[in-house]
């Protein structure tokens, strides 16, 4: 109570009561009087908590109110008045103490129901206490700060086999595009969130979780609330009290979007160089067949040639070495063509040349003029059609077709070949006897490298034609594919759809 008069008349104090108060922990003090009452006691202990002693106090109606910090002053008047209603007076505030210092104190009183004007209250110093909550309020202020600053979901979650969050972080509504009281408010939310190719999953490791696991560890897709998905990387840890008792669930979901998609690119990266090391190694191993049997024969034929009146050969021996060194030479400059042509496909240095063509001629001419096909005969069934087309590569297309049916049709048997318009474009189709190609080789078989099971590993050539064909393909706006043909063998089929100059 705030205390400014002497009474008239104090009231006598039991000396035995007056002891008892001394010894109370706590400063007690007696008033009396209704309205602002007057101090008639108040124990030693006050000097203690303020410097001064009791006399102070109850010789100087004043002294009391002019320790009151200024901030208090309004807050303790206040309550001073609402007392004579309720009889019952509670209040926190500073009092200056004589080294210039304030402490904090709760001074509580209550009036006594046989003398009404009567007031036996008690001072405790709170100022630790204060300073206490002080601390804790700070320590919370800095967790709070640091929660909302950690670029993840931060969550506590009670004991038990539901998903349920008690607190969870701000971050989640920019994660998820949910707040956190819209998580708190739908214990269902989270399930909805989970991508359903990883639901079941989820559900099922979290099933398995024995009830006295420690935490969890998952990695999972979850869906923004505008559809785009966020995988998240979901650690859970277990936090008891000091007595060892479990309390409740600490975790925290990190965004791994980024680091899942830089681990698939590095995935990715590195399956490209093992394919590229693999067709090194492929490479390496069919070039240096391929070019050194052709420059074996061109070799030993030449020197044959150079001692020809040594060895007596005949004008027939001459012309059949003549033109064996022709075609091995042709051969050559093919597969040298068709390396070049690869090199330039992949650094995007080939540049189509498109014009107007008339393909039947072009693929009757280069049917007829081509002879690395041997003894095959060729069965064409071509229709007019003109087309935007680059010649050079369509002669490619039609010339390594030819040579890949050859590879695969026995000796004598014919390879057909159709032509036919398609829109404002055309499809060439390339017909052997062969095995035919399984479903499970067909793509393989069009990139580099690549020869097929039926391959003659005699038979000249690096598994680059195939591959050839589909690039020229897709630069005039079609592709390339194999099915079965109708009488058996293998049919490729090639789709030129550009009807005009591609940029």
């Amino acid at each position: 109570m705030q205390l400014d008069r002497l009474p008239r008349d104090p009231p006598p104090i039991d000396a035995r009561f007056r002891e008892w108060l001394e010894r109370v922990p706590g400063t007690v003090y007696v008033q009396q009087g209704d309205g602002t009452a007057t101090t008639v006691y108040i124990s030693p202990r006050v000097e203690s908590l303020v410097g001064l002693p009791a006399e102070t106090f109850t010789d100087d109606p004043d002294a009391w109110a002019t320790l009151v910090h200024p901030e208090d002053q309004g807050r303790l008047h206040a309550a001073d008045l609402a007392a004579d209603h309720t009889g019952s007076f509670h209040c926190e505030y500073r009092l200056r103490t004589t080294d210039g210092t304030y402490r904090w104190m709760r001074d509580e009183a209550h009036r006594q129901t046989d003398r009404a004007d009567l007031w036996i209250g008690v001072l405790v110093d709170i100022t630790d206490q204060k300073r206490t909550e002080e601390e804790l309020r700070a320590a919370v202020s800095r967790f709070q700060t640091l929660v909302e600053q950690v670029p993840a979901v931060i969550y506590t979650e009670a004991l038990g086999d539901a998903v349920n969050p008690t607190y969870v972080s701000p971050r989640y509504e920019s994660m998820f595009g949910f707040t956190p009281e819209e998580r708190l408010a739908d214990p269902t939310l989270w399930e909805k969130l989970v991508h359903p190719d990883d639901r079941a999953r989820i559900l099922a490791e979290i099933e398995e979780l024995d009830s006295e696991t420690d935490g969890w560890s998952f990695e999972y897709r979850m869906r923004h609330r505008d559809g785009h998905v966020v995988w998240v990387q979901d650690q859970a840890v277990v936090v008891y009290d000091e007595d060892g008792t479990r309390l409740f669930y600490q975790g925290v979901l990190s965004d791994v979007t980024e680091s899942r998609r830089a681990k698939e690119e590095l995935e990715l990266a590195l399956d490209e160089l093992r394919r590229a090391d693999e067709m090194k190694n492929t490479f390496l191993t069919a070039v240096s067949h391929d070019l050194r049997t052709p420059l074996a024969t061109i070799l030993g034929n030449a020197i044959t040639l150079e001692h020809a009146d040594e060895l007596a050969i005949s004008d027939a021996e001459r012309t059949q070495m003549l033109r064996s060194l022709a075609a091995k030479a042709r051969r050559l400059t093919e597969l040298i063509t068709d390396l070049l042509d690869m090199d330039r496909l992949t650094r995007g240095a080939f540049e189509p040349r498109f014009a107007p063509e008339e393909l039947g001629g072009l693929v009757e001419r280069v049917s007829r003029e081509t002879d690395l096909i041997g003894e095959h005969a060729v069965e064409l069934d071509l229709r007019p059609v003109v087309a935007m087309v680059d010649r050079s590569m369509i002669e490619r297309v039609v010339d390594n077709l030819l040579v890949n049916a050859s590879k695969h049709t026995p000796p004598h048997a014919a390879i057909r070949v159709r032509l036919r318009a398609v829109g404002q474009g055309a499809e060439i189709v390339v017909e052997d006897d062969g095995p035919g190609v399984p479903p499970e080789l067909r793509d393989a078989l069009f990139r580099p490298f690549e020869r097929g099971p039926s391959a003659n590993p005699q038979s000249p050539g690096v598994g680059l034609g195939l591959s050839l064909v589909s690039r020229f393909a897709e630069l005039h706006g079609g592709r390339a594919w194999v099915e079965d043909a109708t009488g058996g063998g293998a049919a490729f089929h090639v789709l030129l759809a550009a009807s005009e100059p591609l940029s």
